[in-house]
């Protein structure tokens, strides 16, 4: 029974550092710290798509748009080792 508990308290630690370290991964990368990421800043992210990551066509990528972006690459390497 204490194992079905720990599984979920896991899963949750797991996602909140993945946060936490995409939110310390965009102000690195953010060098002119104004709020946004311009296609330079996030050309060294491997494996970003930045015209499908900018979802509102601005021409930059806010926090939100980065953190959905690699949550999606993440997703993908997952399918990739499933055969997909």
């Amino acid at each position: 029974m204490k194992k079905l508990i720990l599984l979920p308290l896991a899963l949750l630690f797991s996602a909140s550092v993945v946060v936490a370290e995409g939110t310390d991964k965009f102000d690195e990368l953010d060098t002119n710290q104004d709020g946004s990421l311009s296609q330079e800043e996030a050309s060294s992210v491997e494996g970003l798509d930045f015209e499908t990551a900018d979802t509102d066509g601005d021409g930059s990528l806010s926090e939100e748009e980065f953190k959905a972006a690699q949550e999606g690459m993440e997703g993908a390497e997952g399918m990739e080792g499933n055969g997909g």
